[in-house]
């Protein structure tokens, strides 16, 4: 009895001190005085929160929990890590309240959530559904998200074609020579359906780029379809399919995107199309399906080789999925969707090399996937980093070292990058990698500090979600072409819709659904979920948004450009709601197949984890 009495006391005694500790990193975080309350009624909430939330002991949701806990905790400490850092004498104390204290806080919300997770079920059993009601379901959800972007179309017709975009339809006319530092791949998408345009309407370069938008707003409606249409075969409830149609029809980004001529929106439908594809793969390999359907793998292979192509992170991102499949799938021998995944890499680098080059497409500039070691470089030397004189006669070479200062700008590298372009002397970073990769070391362990705080910089808004960055183009480039910009709605109407696009600025939660690094934050959590829940094979439909991720934090050249990321705006309902949905129910094989009930699902799972060879 005393020993539980001592048990007892000594776990209230750290629950008050966890409190205590993370009432004052909301202090730190809100950056309030000493003498505020709040950091006492956080403590006084957080203590009966507390109290419920450790209740809870399962080594899944524990381990699950504190990988979570400790990626958010990482990310809330970066984002602070100037005000933390600028007394040193308090640094340290900072540091540790800042990373307990946020630490002990999510490792309880995640606790809470993966429990309750783990028995939520949005499946609605009913019959295999036919034939009809899928092509019901599919051009239903279809024509109604081109119903609700049709006005955005109309309000910025003939869409929105910005300097990128202009050069790429410069390529596809023939005044420029081709370059890939804009993917070739979206390049010839514009040109087919431009070339249509023209073909159509007699040469008008307005109504051609209208018929591109079209295009566009089509392919992307299809692969939104295309999700709601496999969440309808999984049995999923019907608010659940309105909920998701709604996110995409609603979101001012959306439809405003599906008209405008960047490569980062047809990237955004081809990755949703790859998840959602090996989705339908992996949940039949575990309802049993032996033989994978021919056309599931010939998409997954498209769908890949266009992944690679469309964006340059695109083929990293394919590249980190491909590692995982050949860790979970070569020891189970499961060869159809390696040979798949190893053809579709194979052939984008046939095109991306030998095609490309036969073609005379030139490559982007050095300088171009540097813009994190620029920076660093160049933060390190802004806050009077001492060059010996050989890194001095180095840099020297392709970029004016006395102009860093005033021209380094800490969350965009275009300005520096620029510079190094105007020595036009990038061939010597090639010839010379090894010393610069040598200064770019040596100079980071001199001044880890700046490095720390330049990547900071540069990155933080794809994994810190109070941030906000333009959203919509703001120009319209007509150089080389003959094309009108027109407002085809009534003034009042265009004004409204305008309002709506920009209203995530000025509405709490709404504009949630625009942060960057919330997405970030909710796939890292519905991983953990997907490793609490279920079969680990389908933690490898989070790779590819994790293979972007990645990518940004290696080369971002702004810190938090919306439409970079747009491909985890189009996959987040997809990830969001794998933990949730049962692949049990996902196709049946008839309307006479018994639906298992909820406890029989459960030792389906539980079998499948004891047995994973037959998974």
């Amino acid at each position: 009895m005393k020993n539980n009495l001592k048990t007892s006391g000594l776990r209230k005694i750290l629950r008050l001190f966890f409190s205590l500790l993370s009432g004052a990193a909301f202090s730190y975080y809100l950056n309030l005085s000493t003498t505020s309350m709040f950091p006492l009624f956080f403590a006084i909430l957080l203590y009966f929160f507390y109290e419920k939330a450790f209740a809870i002991q399962e080594n899944k949701i524990t381990t699950a929990a504190v990988f979570c806990s400790l990626i958010l905790t990482i990310f809330c400490y970066l984002a602070k890590y100037r005000f933390v850092m600028e007394n040193l004498d308090t640094a340290f104390s900072r540091t540790i309240i800042y990373i307990l204290g946020f630490f002990w806080f999510f490792l309880a919300v995640c606790n809470v959530l993966y429990q309750k997770i783990l028995y939520t079920d949005l499946n609605d059993p009913h019959p295999a559904p036919t034939k009809k009601k899928k092509l019901i379901v599919f051009f239903s959800s279809f024509l109604i998200l081109v119903l609700a972007w049709i006005p955005y179309f109309l309000y910025l017709f003939p869409g929105d074609v910005t300097a990128d975009s202009n050069a790429e339809m410069q390529q596809a006319a023939g005044l420029m020579d081709l370059s890939n530092h804009h993917p070739i791949a979206h390049m010839f998408m514009i040109k087919i359906f431009y070339m249509l345009g023209q073909l159509l309407f007699d040469g008008n370069d307005t109504l051609s780029v209208a018929t591109y938008s079209v295009a566009q707003m089509i392919l992307l409606a299809a692969a939104f379809s295309y999700l709601i249409l496999t969440l309808y075969e999984t049995g999923v409830k019907k608010s659940v399919l309105v909920i998701v149609l709604l996110c995409y029809a609603l979101p001012g980004y959306h439809g405003t995107y599906s008209v405008t001529m960047w490569k980062d929106i047809w990237f955004g439908g081809i990755v949703l199309m790859l998840v959602v594809t090996l989705w339908r793969i992996l949940m039949k390999c575990h309802t049993g399906t032996k033989q994978i359907p021919v056309y599931e793998l010939v998409m997954f292979g498209i769908f890949g080789v266009a992944t690679c192509l469309f964006r340059s992170n695109g083929l990293y991102a394919f590249v980190f999925l491909l590692f995982f499949q050949i860790l979970y799938f070569l020891p189970k021998k499961q060869f159809q969707i390696l040979v798949v995944s190893v053809t579709a890499l194979a052939a984008a680098m046939i095109i991306k090399s030998p095609i490309y080059n036969a073609l005379g497409v030139t490559q982007p500039d050095t300088i171009e996937s540097l813009s994190i070691p620029a920076q660093q470089i160049s933060c390190a030397i802004r806050n009077g980093a001492e060059l010996t004189e050989e890194q001095e006669n180095l840099l020297s070479q392709v970029v004016d070292i006395s102009k860093i200062p005033e021209r380094y700008v800490p969350q965009i590298s275009d300005s520096i990058k620029n510079l190094v372009r105007e020595t036009d002397h990038q061939e010597f970073i090639g010839e010379h990698k090894w010393k610069f990769l040598k200064l770019w070391i040596s100079l980071g362990l001199k001044d880890p500090d700046s490095y720390l705080q330049a990547h900071i910089d540069q990155t933080y808004g794809y994994w810190y979600p109070d941030v906000q960055y333009w959203v919509y183009a703001s120009e319209f480039r007509t150089d080389g072409f003959e094309l009108h910009k027109e407002n085809k709605l009534p003034e009042e109407a265009g004004e409204l819709l305008n309002i709506w696009r920009n209203s995530y600025s000025s509405h709490h939660y709404w504009g949630l659904f625009w942060s960057i690094g919330l997405a970030t934050w909710i796939a890292v959590f519905m991983a953990g979920a997907v490793f609490v829940k279920k079969n680990k094979s389908f933690l490898l439909l989070y790779a590819p948004f994790a293979g972007v991720f990645l990518t940004l934090l290696i080369a971002t050249p702004v810190f938090a450009e919306f439409r970079y990321y747009y491909s985890a705006f189009t996959t987040i309902p997809v990830l969001f709601l794998i933990p949730l949905i049962n692949e049990a129910y996902f196709c049946p094989k008839n309307a006479d197949t018994e639906i298992p009930e909820n406890s029989e699902i459960l030792e389906i799972q539980e079998t499948q984890e004891e047995i994973p060879d037959e998974n």
